[in-house]
């Protein structure tokens, strides 16, 4: 049984200036910000698989993480093996299709259409049924919501990064 503050993380990205800005928020359900970190990638790189399970595995919640959710921003089809992610961290992932999302053809996907606050998102998912998916993103998700809070956040943060380094001219250093 799951309770209302069970730990997901949400990630969501952004592209500054030739960087793929990561950016993982933990929620406890949908009721408290637990934590927020960030990586920074080649936008050129094919694969982001490996920075971001760093990410994930360094987050100081990680053993607390009941399910990775994915924002649409971050073009999981493409960038993101969800499969892969749910296979290495042993949690379930699920990732969010934009409307305009094709179906993958992946073994190790299951496509849904699932209800969120009387509202049908079409997801991803890996490591995780029909049932559980919809359990662990209602979850996230507050009462009016149709898109978990850790995956708005992250949305939210990866806008203003790019709305801030348009108006600011950061610079970006990676170790």
């Amino acid at each position: 049984m799951l309770k209302r503050e069970t730990r997901v993380l949400g990630l969501s990205a952004t592209t500054i200036r030739g960087r793929t800005i990561v950016v993982s928020v933990v929620f406890r359900g949908a009721l408290w910000l637990d934590g927020v970190a960030t990586c920074v990638t080649e936008a050129r790189e094919q694969n982001y698989n490996l920075k971001v399970l760093n990410l994930i595995k360094k987050s100081k919640q990680f053993s607390q993480l009941h399910a990775i959710l994915i924002s649409s921003r971050l073009n999981p089809n493409r960038k993101i093996s969800i499969q892969d992610l749910a296979r290495k961290l042993k949690l379930p992932v699920i990732a969010i299709k934009s409307s305009k999302a094709r179906r993958t053809g992946k073994r190790d996907v299951n496509n849904f259409d699932i209800e969120a606050s009387g509202k049908r998102v079409a997801v991803s998912a890996a490591g995780v049924d029909r049932d559980g998916a919809e359990r662990l993103y209602g979850i996230g998700c507050s009462k009016c919501g149709n898109i978990p809070e850790a995956v708005r956040i992250a949305d939210l943060l990866a806008e203003e990064l790019t709305r801030t380094s348009q108006n600011r001219g950061i610079q970006f250093v990676t170790k």
